[in-house]
């Protein structure tokens, strides 16, 4: 990005948050539930963050600095996930109101800001919006930080724009109810754009013509993350209007090595891991909610 911050600028000097060394005991199955040891719990939001584990850096910056975030942004945004900043749609949002929803450290909420966005972001949790709240303030931008769920937010009727759903709808038992919250709390004519993680992606493809994969996995112990098909997508947005979905996410060295004779982007919207979703609250909702009033 262009306008991106520096590669290297001067490292913050302060101390890593007081909340994170004191968190309470992790929550299983969550990003936000790491090691208790403070370095580990860096390092796992951190490659949580960065779509991919990276190879820890001898010189790698102070956790919860100024660099440490820009290296996270960097590496999300450039090699690993260059699809994010256009398909998120960071500089098309400026003078509008947009509602953040999900885990993370609000990387791509806090490209928003930087474009002319008024950020609202929501999180059930005071722990995970601390470091939120923390990314923007080092770089210098504002935001609204709510705790709540986000089947109850605390936002009025047809007050937001835009509402970007990330790492959220694979973590919540009822995404039909998010859904229908962020349906309310949407303009008519509002966008709202789902990031989730695709059913049918490079290794479902893969275990379907390779049959031992699945029981080596099984072996070894690995868990089966929540994930969705497209159509399952569609249906859980019906509500909406137009919405359309996007196949992205990635890596060469993840496809078997008969496919990767083909062109990355064309595997990438056949195999790719993310799904995003875009859709628009239908015009007509307005003239619903008034004949409601």
């Amino acid at each position: 990005m262009d306008d991106s911050f520096p590669r290297k600028p001067e490292i913050w000097p302060g101390q890593a948050l007081r909340v994170v060394a004191e968190m309470p005991a992790p929550m299983p199955g969550r990003p936000f539930g790491g090691p208790r040891h403070p370095g580990d719990f860096a390092n796992r939001l951190y490659a949580s963050e960065t779509l991919a584990p990276p190879a820890p850096a001898p010189d790698a910056a102070e956790p919860y600095s100024l660099q440490w975030f820009l290296d996270i942004e960097n590496q999300r945004h450039g090699r690993r996930g260059r699809w994010i900043p256009r398909l998120l749609e960071f500089a098309k949002h400026s003078g509008e109101t947009l509602l953040g929803l999900g885990t993370g450290l609000g990387t791509d909420w806090v490209q928003y800001a930087r474009h002319g966005t008024e950020v609202v972001v929501c999180a059930p949790a005071a722990e995970p919006l601390a470091l939120v709240r923390r990314n923007f303030e080092l770089r210098g931008l504002r935001g609204r930080f709510v705790t709540a769920r986000p089947t109850c937010l605390p936002l009025e009727t047809s007050s937001v724009d835009v509402a970007c759903l990330s790492g959220l709808l694979e973590d919540v038992p009822d995404p039909a109810a998010v859904v229908e919250e962020v349906y309310r709390v949407l303009k008519p004519g509002g966008k709202v754009i789902a990031v989730a993680p695709a059913r049918h992606d490079v290794d479902y493809w893969a275990d379907l013509f390779l049959p031992w994969r699945p029981w080596l996995r099984k072996r070894a112990g690995g868990a089966t993350p929540v994930r969705f098909g497209a159509r399952e997508l569609h249906r859980l947005f019906g509500r909406f209007a137009e919405h359309r979905v996007y196949r992205r996410q990635l890596r060469r060295g993840e496809v078997p090595p008969l496919w990767r004779c083909l062109p990355l982007p064309f595997l990438e919207r056949l195999l790719g891991r993310v799904l995003v979703l875009k859709g628009f609250k239908p015009l007509s909702a307005a003239m619903t909610g008034r004949m409601a009033a």
